[in-house]
């Protein structure tokens, strides 16, 4: 899953190398040369390198025999020689063959060379301008414009670094082998990561999944998730926020639909269940990868080299619908997608800030990675390259960021440390690009409010400026914990629901629950009598029908009715009481008569299942003796009637 080799074959393939017409007229060092091209192909390269220093005694002037010296430094990892040997013809041939300054600039660049590549792609262009007869074709105008670009900006991030001190996680995380491709749960206590293990043929390797849990601000040992991991290669995992599903590759499964496939898992007590292939049109006969799910789960970003792309690998986006589906995979567009790869998506708990890799845009050279924020439902923002040093020359291609947006993870083997790819963490601060929103967790508790037993109940949370549904999850069935993230800044609708009880309502911000370390949401049971506030409707002041703001608690209504076709209730509107108590009373009633009329107009809850009634100021559920108090009895309420 993580290309680490670099291989310039392209290069000798755009400069003609199996064509008949030299630079050279020597036939002896044309024949070493040839000699040379077919060892070169069979991979001999010790023997090209003879065949080609033979061809160049003969003939110093011979561009393409430095190309294919070149070519062979380059696959025996000499970069000295290599950019020796682009130098030298240059030096001999640079007058003629313009180009050979181009081929260096383009190896420098790649080797994070930038200032040398510049000044060549300079002498390059002066010395073009010069030669009136010299004409570009629209492709090479077009190569060097993107050379030029790519090294100009490679040169502006470099003078401009942002700070990055990465820490290694430890040898409880990172193992003898390459481990990479961390994910962390919102509340940074879980970390799962992949692990490239070596069997018993030395030539294959396998990928295998591992997870770690925090205690004391410290990593555990970590463990292999064994009721996952298989013979086969899995990796490149991706969590919810409360650790219960996970989305991962598996590559080369008897069931899969291509090369690789996207799986899901849900863990139930301490133990993940028996993966499942989300099949199409999720996966397909080609190749799909990397998947990151939003903080519920719900959202599902992904990989995949499916031809109706724009490039090589292009990052989809897809939503699990209300039938249990998901929908159709859509490419996230020209905005994010190049005509290269694209790759490796990480979705921030905030719902927002996306970052990938990318070879498509200008960097630091090969991959390197990009943030955008997300404009409305279908659009994003430009996106920006992470800066350097988090991107350099070398290969970067997947970086994760805790909740909070203080600190990221990511794998390298750049900085030495206990085995090949380790993983690292490092402090986000201002200097950071593309800073996701900061979000914090809550932790929740659904209990019976009668007999106390832990529930498993529906979590929804509704942003109220929106009426958007930016979180659903499930509590636990044993334990009734479920964790829910907050956007710092944003209010928003809370709604608990389980077949069999009332729902549970509430408007809440992280303001709410500022320092509470778990929070009780207490679900009474369908019994005439029980009520609840329906605190999610809003109305302005004297106002008869409630805020747009107000949909998301209609909608919780008219689900718990259809989940419940037996029941009836009583819409009831209440005020403070501030002002006429005539007035009040109308206007309870009003209020009333309008929420009940549109739970039947819209959500289609019959008329005799629904009454109705105004109460004024006449049943206040505090004293009316502070503002706060007063808009408490501001409330409209809903009561089981019939059961």
């Amino acid at each position: 899953m993580r290309k680490i080799i670099y291989i310039l074959v392209c290069i000798f393939l755009s400069l003609n190398l199996f064509a008949q017409e030299y630079s050279s007229n020597n036939k002896k060092a044309i024949a070493a040369y040839e000699t040379a091209l077919q060892n070169y192909q069979l991979l001999y390269y010790d023997k090209a390198e003879e065949n080609l220093k033979t061809a160049l005694k003969q003939d110093e002037y011979f561009v393409e025999a430095y190309y294919l010296l070149a070519g062979v430094y380059t696959q025996q990892k000499d970069t000295t020689k290599m950019l020796n040997a682009l130098q030298t013809c240059v030096d001999k041939c640079g007058g003629s063959h313009l180009w050979s300054r181009y081929k260096l600039a383009y190896e420098e660049y790649n080797l994070g060379m930038y200032k040398e590549a510049f000044a060549n792609l300079q002498h390059f262009k002066r010395a073009n301008e010069m030669h009136s007869s010299s004409t570009l074709s629209k492709v090479e105008q077009m190569n060097l414009d993107d050379l030029f670009e790519k090294t100009t900006k490679a040169l502006e991030l470099q003078a401009h670094p942002i700070n990055f001190s990465p820490q290694n996680l430890g040898q409880n995380i990172n193992t003898p082998y390459d481990d990479y491709h961390p994910s962390i749960t919102v509340d940074d206590n879980t970390l799962i990561f992949t692990t490239n293990l070596p069997t018993q043929n030395p030539r294959v390797k396998q990928e295998d999944l591992f997870s770690a849990q925090k205690k004391d601000g410290k990593w555990e040992k970590s463990v292999p998730l064994s009721s996952i991991n298989t013979r086969t290669n899995e990796g490149a995992q991706s969590i919810t926020a409360d650790g219960k599903t996970m989305f991962f590759t598996i590559c080369g499964a008897p069931n899969g639909h291509g090369s690789c496939d996207i799986y899901m898992t849900k863990k139930v007590g301490n133990n993940w269940i028996q993966p499942i292939n989300l099949g199409e049109p999720i996966n397909s006969k080609y190749w799909e990868s990397q998947p990151s799910c939003s903080a519920d789960g719900r959202t599902l970003y992904f990989a995949s080299s499916r031809p109706d792309g724009f490039g090589k690998k292009d990052i989809y986006v897809s939503y699990l619908q209300a039938n249990g589906q998901w929908s159709k995979p859509a490419n996230l567009g020209p905005e994010i997608n190049t005509k290269f790869d694209d790759e490796s998506p990480y979705i921030h708990a905030d719902g927002t800030t996306l970052y990938y890799a990318t070879d498509g845009r200008p960097g630091m050279g090969k991959k390197d990675i990009f943030g955008t924020k997300k404009l409305d439902k279908t659009s994003w923002a430009t996106p920006e390259n992470l800066g350097y040093p988090i991107n350099t020359n070398d290969d970067e291609s997947h970086l994760i960021i805790n909740a909070e947006g203080t600190k990221g993870y990511f794998a390298s083997n750049r900085y030495g440390g206990v085995g090949g790819f380790d993983m690292y963490e490092f402090t986000i601060d201002e200097t950071f690009k593309i800073k996701p929103n900061p979000v914090t967790y809550v932790q929740c508790i659904v209990f019976d409010n009668t007999t106390k037993a832990k529930l498993g109940a529906k979590i929804i949370l509704s942003d109220v400026a929106t009426n958007e549904k930016v979180f659903i999850s499930m509590s636990d069935q044993l334990t009734g914990e479920c964790i829910v993230p907050f956007v710092e800044g944003h209010e928003y609708a809370l709604s608990v629901e389980r077949s069999g009880y009332l729902f549970y309502s509430e408007t809440v911000s992280l303001a709410t629950f500022k320092g509470a370390e778990k929070v009780d949401i207490p679900l009474q049971q369908i019994i005439v009598g029980n009520y609840v506030v329906l605190k999610n409707i809003f109305f302005d002041t004297d106002q008869v029908s409630y805020k747009k703001e107000s949909e998301p608690e209609l909608e919780a209504i008219g689900r718990f009715m259809k989940q419940n076709p037996t029941v009836h209730i009583e819409i009831g509107g209440h005020t403070d009481n501030v002002g006429n108590a005539s007035y009040n009373q109308k206007l309870s009633e009003n209020r009333a008569t309008y929420i009940a009329e549109e739970l039947t107009k819209i959500y289609g809850v019959a008329k005799e299942r629904i009454t109705w009634k105004g109460y004024g100021s006449s049943k206040p559920c505090v004293p009316n003796d502070s503002p706060e108090n007063r808009a408490k009895n501001r409330r409209t309420e809903m009561i089981i009637t019939k059961k």
